[in-house]
């Protein structure tokens, strides 16, 4: 098993955050990272940490009306960071074209999320300019074009070959009687990773696949998401007094894992046989499922399932589990661990990727072999009935949370990697 390999940060830095030593104009382009409903995702945490340490920060992403919170043109969210929602006509976003050009001309270009409509043109508009950009992935086995099965993607071999990040390729496949437009497409999501001038991955798992991919190594950073730990500064209640809640937070998906959680229920209910579980989650897809197996398991009475919560509620139920149950066949990053571990709640997840980078095995939370619902069973039951081991792992990983995730100390280390690219730029 892994032991929470380190990640990479790019300089060495002094525990105190320092004022950043020049002013910078920052443009953010991504997907739909915006959503005002959604402060905690990674692009709006960067922007509004970015502008408190007195950067100016613009954000363009996609406009789409049938979101609510996609749906204004322009709108200003706390930093405050300027929000421009364009129209993307396929690949191509020209009111974010020519932004570029204009009076939000940037020092620098931070790109989010690989497969972004408007990533390939702010590339290409951007090396015209002499604008150094940077891509941060946020999860490569999401990619369709790279996985056979975006829900189980490390079941089957990677398709390598299948990427088109070059003319030259593109020229290949489409001669050898490839589908134009999917090749195009292929070409237009992958170019960027070879075009801009840094590629942060989230963990070193991802940095090994970008490798395999073609991107130069010395251009890629592992530098994990921030995780804004506001919410959890509270003391948590102690482990031993809560009740045997083990807790689910996530997609109801088979890439979350629930169906492994339900199939371990009965198991976990033999030797704690007062075991509730509790599956929270926005996207209910599998909720027919997962009644399914709970009904064929006979426990049905121990299972609770639960929408959308707050932020508020979502800490408050992390605050009474005796343990989180995160069973991922693949994370890309992991942000319902950190969230689970900054609440002081004992963690059980997947050894793969990006998992076992978060969790320490047996330090900070428990590590189970992927699709073992034995295994899985077994540290369930471990944190339910030794609560003096829930206790030590949850501290651990709560200090471990705090020490290698607060916004303020990774966005020093993203405004060294600006810095250093932007005189590499003029050189």
């Amino acid at each position: 098993m892994q032991t929470g390999t380190p990640y990479f940060i790019p300089i060495k830095l002094e525990r105190t955050v320092t004022a950043p030593q020049t002013r910078m104009r920052i443009l953010i382009v991504t997907t739909y990272g915006f959503d005002p409903a959604f402060p905690g995702r990674p692009e709006q945490l960067q922007a509004r940490t970015l502008a408190a340490r007195g950067h100016a920060v613009v954000a363009h992403e996609y406009l789409d009306r049938r979101y609510p919170g996609q749906s204004r043109r322009h709108e200003w969210l706390p930093g405050p960071v300027p929000v421009h929602r364009v129209k993307t006509l396929g690949f191509f976003g020209p009111e974010s074209l020519l932004r570029l050009v204009g009076t939000d001309r940037p020092d620098i270009i931070h790109l989010h999320h690989l497969r972004n409509l408007l990533g390939f043109q702010t590339v290409l508009a951007a090396s015209q300019l002499r604008i150094p950009t940077v891509l941060t992935i946020h999860g490569l086995l999401h990619d369709g074009d790279l996985v056979s099965d975006r829900e189980r993607p490390l079941e089957a071999p990677l398709r390598y070959d299948n990427i088109v990040t070059t003319l030259r390729q593109l020229a290949l496949r489409i001669a050898r009687g490839a589908h134009p437009h999917r090749t195009v497409r292929n070409y237009l999501i992958h170019a960027p990773l070879l075009r801009v001038d840094r590629v942060i991955a989230l963990s070193h798992a991802e940095r090994d696949l970008l490798i395999r991919l073609g991107v130069n190594p010395k251009r890629i950073s592992v530098l994990p998401n921030a995780v804004d730990l506001d919410a959890y500064s509270h003391t948590p209640p102690p482990v031993a007094s809560r009740p045997p809640l083990v807790l689910f937070i996530g997609q109801l998906v088979p890439r979350k894992g629930y169906d492994l959680l339900a199939r371990a229920m009965p198991l976990v209910l033999r030797e704690a046989p007062t075991a509730r579980f509790m599956f929270v989650s926005h996207n209910r897809n599998g909720e027919a499922d997962l009644r399914h197996i709970a009904a064929v398991g006979g426990v049905t009475n121990h299972l609770d399932i639960v929408g959308p919560v707050s932020e508020h509620e979502k800490i408050r139920l992390l605050h009474n589990a005796a343990v989180v149950a995160a069973p991922s066949r693949y994370e890309g990053f992991g942000i319902p661990l950190i969230e689970a571990m900054a609440a002081g709640a004992p963690v059980v997840t997947t050894d793969v990727m990006a998992g076992n980078e978060v969790i320490s095995h047996e330090r900070t939370g428990l590590l189970v072999p992927y699709g073992h619902v034995e295994a899985l069973a077994e540290a369930l039951i471990r944190l339910l009935n030794d609560r003096a081991l829930g206790t030590r792992l949850a501290a651990a990983g709560r200090a471990e949370v705090f020490d290698r995730y607060r916004a303020e100390t990774l966005t020093v280390h993203l405004e060294a990697l600006y810095n250093q690219l932007i005189a590499e730029q003029a050189s």
